[in-house]
């Protein structure tokens, strides 16, 4: 069985979480571990071979070296001889042996070694004296003193600083007692995961306990240091000493915007078995008030789901409908009555995928009680906020040619939108794929689907509701050689449907028929040349695509699923100018295409690549998607469409797409881009998007951009031209090392989900900070969320140990 992948290397508060001040004294003073042990197995970035150091992150110093076993793990050591030397040895005749001058005593894999030892033969104890360090498989020792026995290796040491190498853990205690089971005790002891001369962070204890082969120990009266100040205070710990999950509170995260307030919340994770865990986050607003979050996972060999809800009752900053700031105004002008009542807002959603052999299946259902819910409260838990809320589940089957899929649709918008869309409720596709005769290809794709939306308010074609069957066989012929392509493509695309709610006047069981035919041709050229330092390979590929498809008069049929695909290069050589099958375009039409590249001779990757093409049409069109055809499709061609791309010296990256319209002299699309991005911790975006048909003109800058090894500044400016506004700005620091990352940032944005900038949207305004202590780490995506979608090219990090 698989298991969940961990939050992150964390240690984890399980009970009492609480403000230490009154209560500090609990815990022992000092360091986490003194320099010397951490020291002597610490490799500094700078001794690493190349190879090594490149896998370190970049702020970090350096790693834990490997202990080197005289034997392989899998040995017993209780089974292997105990052996010791030393430079001088006494040996007495009441079985005592005294050692002297760099004495090691071993046994199997793990040993002792000090200044001094004086040994019993007959008791098989002895003590030793000086620096006495034990050593075994992950696990380093170091004291003043230590009594030790020679057959368990049971010991116990004063003054001690200790070294957990695979968890990445060090610390000291005034003692430690090692028992036959191999557990350890430690009293009066302090830990940390940060690197050696480090302690940014470490917690301190009465008495720590950690068991042999267990994936965590526990402390007794532990409190969190931050800088040696104490921060939080619990009577009981739990902590990995590994990479393992361990159940427990997760470092806090904490907010503040204009609209809403402080906005703090403290995770609680449970690791309930390998295969399912929980994470519960109370959350504080202060103009709204407390809620809670929550999360369970669950994981199996053959599927992955999560559960996620919210729920904040009696929101004091909203009713439902309106803020209580537009209440107010509202109030005050007589346009509204009453009081102010606070409504209830919450959230559920499930995401589920899943496979057994050919057969896979997939949940995505989310629900909000409010269209305004993601704008006022955002989320942390791993929920889309989209403009449509998809709630769908399918099953499918694959198997050779054939594949079948059933599928339930509905949406929940959240802009300002008065229709709803229609609901799929089921819907099932079919379809197979076999070759014929050599090269012939067949296929049969077939759909059956059930329309539904409330239509209450609706009349006439939009209020319609009901049942579409689509058949559609077609045969191609695919041609390919070295130098060029020919592909023939027949079909014919039937469509049946049964309505319900349609006006006296339109056909309930329209059907339609529309034979179609295609012939697609292209060319490809190539040169060697030699530029820049490189070997190069400059192609010119041409390409032709004519399309044939049968005109039927399609005004009667509603429109379920149909929209107009955005113009580009791409839609060139496409069967349809529409998406859906609600309206299949007539066409009687020839695409012009060319492409040139520059790409590398050796590895083929793509250097230059720059396209460009346009439709000829032979006959007007006069399908639409409502209404009579216009000017455009009366048109000979289309607009000119053009594609590029460029990748500059080192990291650059130049893309472009257009759109012009020759016809009026005019571009009807404009989409630039500039990037930088050499790895995740230097990113660099400029763009520029404008497109007239939807007043769409906005620019773009963001980056993300170290100015030391471990200070980074962080910032977006995504600029509205039409408007005049910003969209939205955020600027701020980032402070990281292998230890601890502190990122501090404001944030001014408006948050319209229907995308449309207009003058009576308010902006609001934000402070962020978020604190990650590696090895306290703490949950939730919101501002790494920000981060993905605001800087081009960002992805989230996970760090783990040294």
């Amino acid at each position: 069985m698989r298991r969940i992948s961990d939050r992150s290397s964390s240690l984890r508060l399980v009970v009492g979480l609480s403000l230490l001040w009154p209560v500090w004294a609990f815990a022992a003073e000092g360091t986490a571990g003194g320099p010397g042990l951490a020291w002597s197995y610490w490799e500094p970035a700078a001794s690493l071979p190349p190879q090594q150091a490149a896998q370190l992150l970049p702020f970090c110093e350096g790693r834990y070296r490997t202990q080197t076993l005289p034997y392989p793990e899998t040995v017993r050591d209780e089974d292997m001889p105990v052996l010791a030397d030393a430079d001088e040895a006494d040996y007495w005749i009441n079985g005592e042996v005294e050692l002297r001058g760099n004495v090691r005593v071993q046994q199997g894999n793990r040993s002792l070694s000090a200044q001094s030892a004086t040994l019993n033969r007959r008791s098989r104890e002895g003590t030793a004296l000086g620096t006495v360090t034990l050593e075994e498989p992950g696990l380093v020792i170091q004291g003043d003193r230590g009594d030790i026995n020679l057959d368990t290796f049971a010991a116990t040491l004063s003054e001690v600083e200790f070294l957990l190498l695979q968890g990445s853990m060090r610390g000291s205690a005034d003692d430690l007692h090692r028992d036959e089971a191999g557990t350890l005790s430690l009293e009066h002891g302090s830990f940390t995961r940060c690197e050696p001369g480090n302690d940014t962070w470490r917690i301190t204890a009465s008495r720590v306990q950690v068991e042999e082969d267990d994936n965590w120990g526990t402390a007794r009266n532990a409190v969190v240091r931050v800088k040696n100040v104490p921060v939080f205070y619990t009577p009981y710990i739990r902590f990995p000493v590994n990479d393992e999950r361990q159940s427990g509170f997760l470092f806090p995260n904490l907010g503040y915007s204009s609209s809403d307030g402080l906005d703090v919340s403290v995770p609680y994770y449970l690791n309930l078995a390998p295969d399912y865990d929980a994470t519960i986050l109370p959350r504080y607003v202060g103009d709204r008030g407390a809620g809670v979050e929550g999360e369970v996972r669950h994981l199996s060999g053959w599927e992955e789901t999560t559960f996620s809800g919210a729920y904040l009752p009696k929101d004091d900053s909203y009713d439902g409908t309106l803020s209580r700031k537009d209440f107010d105004e509202l109030l005050a002008a007589g346009e509204i009555s009453g009081e102010f009542d606070p409504a209830d807002r919450w959230l559920y959603a499930m995401d589920h995928s899943g496979g057994i052999g050919p057969l896979r299946t997939r949940v995505d259902y989310t629900a909000v009680s409010d269209r305004d819910y993601f704008r006022d409260l955002g989320s942390d838990l791993g929920v889309n906020s989209d403009v449509e809320l998809e709630r769908r589940g399918e099953i499918s089957y694959s198997a050779g040619g054939f594949f079948a899929q059933l599928w339930a649709q509905r949406f929940q918008r959240l802009d300002e939108a008065t229709v709803e869309p229609y609901q799929r409720l089921p819907q099932l596709d079919l379809s197979y794929f076999g070759r014929v005769l050599g090269p012939l290809e067949f296929s049969l794709s077939t759909q059956a689907v059930t329309f539904e939306r409330k239509n209450d308010e609706l009349s006439g074609i939009n209020a319609a509701v009901g049942d579409r069957i689509h058949v559609e066989p077609r045969l191609r012929l695919p041609l390919s050689w070295p130098w060029g392509f020919v592909t023939l493509t027949g079909g014919y695309r039937y469509t049946t449907y049964d309505l319900r709610d349609m006006p006296d006047a339109l056909d309930d069981q329209p059907d339609r028929g529309i034979g179609m035919g295609s012939a697609g041709a292209g060319l490809f050229f190539e040169r060697e040349l030699r530029a820049f330092g490189a070997d190069l390979v400059h192609t010119l590929e041409p390409q032709v695509f004519y399309l044939y498809q049968e005109y039927e008069d399609q005004t009667e049929i509603p429109r379920f699923d149909a929209s107009e695909l955005t113009f580009g290069y791409s839609q060139l050589f496409r069967d349809n100018r529409f998406s859906g099958l609600d309206r299949i375009g007539d066409a009687n039409q020839v695409s012009v295409g060319i492409t040139s590249r520059f790409v590398n001779a050796g590895d083929g990757r793509e250097y230059f690549r720059f396209s460009i093409g346009e439709i000829f049409y032979f006959e007007d069109r006069r399908v639409t998607l409502a209404g009579p055809p216009g000017e455009d499709e009366q048109q000979s061609s289309s607009e000119l469409a053009a594609e590029f791309s460029a990748a500059l010296a080192g990291a650059w990256r130049l893309t472009s797409n257009v759109v012009w319209d020759h016809h009026d002299s005019e571009v009807d699309e404009l989409g630039a881009g500039l990037q930088y991005r050499r790895d995740n911790r230097h990113i660099f975006n400029l763009g520029y998007r404008k497109r007239s048909e939807e007043d769409i003109d906005q620019t773009d800058v963001s980056l993300y951009w170290p100015l030391t090894r471990r200070i980074a500044v962080l910032g977006r400016w995504n600029y509205d031209v039409e408007s005049g506004r910003t969209i939205e700005g955020f600027a701020g620091l980032e402070y990281n090392n292998c230890c601890w990352q502190v990122r501090l940032f404001g944030r001014r944005f408006i948050d319209s989900p229907s995308g449309r900038i207009t003058d009576d949207l308010d902006q609001d305004k934000g402070i962020f900070l978020q604190v990650v202590f590696k090895g306290l780490s703490g949950f939730g995506n919101k501002v790494e969320n920000i981060l993905e979608r605001g800087i081009r090219g960002y992805r989230s990090q996970e760090y783990g140990g040294f």
